[in-house]
């Protein structure tokens, strides 16, 4: 008798197309408004004049650019942001592309969305209801108005989702040195990614072996993942003497602050950022604040379905319960780390430092999610809510 192979479950790369096609049409529409097309050079474009800079055999920039966030070290003038993007782009400013960044960003984007399905897959998610939790995450939430262009700010939080669902995918595939250096890379982009290791790691263990053994047959996945990191910290030594020390500490907003970039003193006010209303008018329009964020349930409807799943999950014990509380300890952690910085995010739509934590609120919803699901219609209304929100306040921001 033959022995039975396993076949490998086919990737649905029609429901991917209907996907990333929805995507690109809401971006589509908002760039006809908005004239932020991809091949138009960006603004705010910090981390390809960092690379033109490498290019140069610089670490600084020869001159201040009054219109970014510029670390001012030592007489010297450095972009202030931690340095992946740059090194996307390097190959492109090498070859004298430019204008590259708005196609990163959009391929970036799409990637996310296409990421975000194959974790529903491997959930068993498929099909409709998988591009359904996709498009939740995504144009359904505040990540489309940080989606769809490239200033130096918005393609960070862009590459930093889609790196963090990557190395969650790959973890969920046992694919431990894949998952680490995505992880590594987006830590490169939004250092507060690092607190999704330890959900990484737990779904790279394998409960089979002991840890003993565990390390013997997974050490070597550390290498990537160390190489990319002390590649951060050489270029921070060589920079700042610091290898901690990606820049923004030498902004003059936080130089000539009493408490810092960092401080407990602004957490209770920034939390109140995170729920707080627009100036709501029964007689006019709404008034959203611009300024360091808006309610976090308007603007990123997924946080509702959120903690009801996760609710959902505890009191039926449901799940991996190890993974749920996890998951919902780590994003509330995070959370609590945004708002010890000085401002929300500063100007913008929405509130999109809390951007960063959807890809883990995501994985908290699919381990949650129970197989039948009684509140399609109800997520299928956060869904367009969400996108008309984003996609209003998107427009009526970037004209």
């Amino acid at each position: 008798m033959k022995n039975k192979t396993l076949t490998k479950p086919k990737t649905d790369y029609i429901s991917i197309l209907t996907l990333c096609l929805s995507v690109f049409a809401v971006f589509f529409a908002i760039w006809t408004f908005t004239g932020k097309w991809p091949w138009v050079e960006q603004t705010y474009n910090s981390y390809v004049l960092q690379a033109q800079a490498w290019l140069r055999g610089r670490l600084s920039l020869p001159a201040n650019y009054s219109h970014l966030e510029i670390a001012i070290f030592n007489g010297k003038y450095y972009i202030s942001f931690p340095p992946f993007p740059s090194y996307v782009m390097f190959p492109f400013v090498l070859l004298g592309i430019t204008s590259c960044d708005g196609f990163i960003a959009l391929i970036s984007a799409m990637a996310g969305a296409v990421y975000a399905f194959k974790i529903c897959e491997h959930f068993n998610i498929k099909k409709e209801r998988g591009i359904l939790f996709s498009l939740l995450v995504t144009i359904g939430s505040n990540w489309l108005f940080t989606a769809q262009v490239a200033w130096v700010w918005f393609i960070a939080q862009n590459m930093a989702f889609t790196l963090s669902l990557m190395a969650i995918y790959y973890a969920l595939k046992c694919k431990s040195g894949l998952s680490l250096a995505m992880w590594a890379c987006a830590v490169g982009c939004r250092p507060f990614q690092v607190l999704y290791l330890p959900v990484l790691l737990y779904l790279i263990y394998d409960k089979n072996i002991s840890l003993e053994e565990n390390i013997k047959s997974k050490w070597k996945a550390l290498i990537p993942m160390a190489v990319i990191a002390i590649s951060y910290m050489v270029l921070n030594i060589a920079r700042f003497g610091n290898p901690f020390e990606f820049g923004h500490n030498y902004l003059p907003e936080f130089t000539e602050s009493e408490n810092g970039q960092f401080s407990a003193v602004y957490i209770a006010e920034n939390i109140k950022s995170l729920f707080r209303l627009p100036a709501i008018s029964y007689s006019s329009r709404w008034k959203y604040q611009a300024f360091n964020g808006t309610n976090i349930f308007i603007v990123s409807p997924i946080f509702i379905s959120y903690i009801a799943y996760t609710v959902y999950a505890i009191m039926k014990k449901k799940g991996d319960p190890k993974l749920i509380i996890g998951v919902m300890v780590l994003t509330v952690i995070q959370l609590l780390c945004i708002t010890a910085h000085k401002t929300m995010g500063g100007s913008q739509f929405g509130n999109r430092y809390t951007n960063d934590v959807l890809p883990l609120v995501f994985l908290g919803i699919l381990s949650a999610l129970p197989e039948k699901n009684d509140y399609e219609r109800l997520n299928t209304i956060l869904l367009f809510f969400g996108l008309i929100v984003n996609t209003a306040g998107s427009i009526l921001y970037y004209m």
